[in-house]
């Protein structure tokens, strides 16, 4: 995949599991601090594992960011199900086009893909994030965690463009493999 502004997306390698958990961890820590309770997110960071990412049991569509040689952020996506189930940026790269790099491409991938919807539970602290990118809020929605902890998000949806038809993915984006 190529380069934008320094950053340059590729899919994640099982080499990658523990950077993930890092990435994922570092960014609920920070960035969900004073929208969910200091117990949500314990209990959420408590319960990701590296272990946990690029399962091969779940196939799945993960691409990661890098800036230089440092890995900045991830998503994945389930194009069978139409499902964006992860994207996380780093902290300190949020607002430097990171998150809508990794979106665009893996809309790419599920649009190329002839996903007709591709939804999504976007935390609090992202819905406006998805807004901006044509993303329709449905409805609130939990995800839990535990039995006694639920997670408040929003459930979102974005139709595929009508010029995204079924053909060849947008330039610098991957198809799953």
């Amino acid at each position: 995949m190529g380069a934008s502004g320094g950053l340059h997306l590729r899919p994640a390698r099982d080499s990658d599991r523990r950077a993930l958990w890092r990435i994922h961890t570092e960014a609920v820590e920070t960035l969900c601090q004073g929208v969910y309770a200091p117990d949500e997110l314990n209990t959420w960071v408590s319960l990701l594992r590296p272990e946990g990412y690029l399962r091969p049991d779940r196939p799945r569509t993960v691409l990661v960011a890098e800036r230089g040689r440092r890995m900045v952020g991830f998503g994945q996506l389930d194009p069978r199900q139409g499902e964006l189930e992860a994207l996380y940026v780093v902290p300190d790269e949020v607002g430097r086009g990171v998150g809508s790099q990794l979106l665009a491409a893996l809309e790419s991938v599920a649009w190329g893909d002839g996903t007709p919807l591709l939804g999504l539970d976007a935390s609090l602290n992202a819905e406006n994030f998805y807004r901006h990118r044509g993303y329709v809020s449905l409805h609130p929605a939990r995800r839990p965690l535990t039995a006694r902890v639920q997670l408040a998000c929003v459930r979102m949806q974005k139709r595929r463009p009508v010029t995204a038809s079924r053909q060849e993915p947008a330039a610098g984006a991957m198809t799953p493999t």
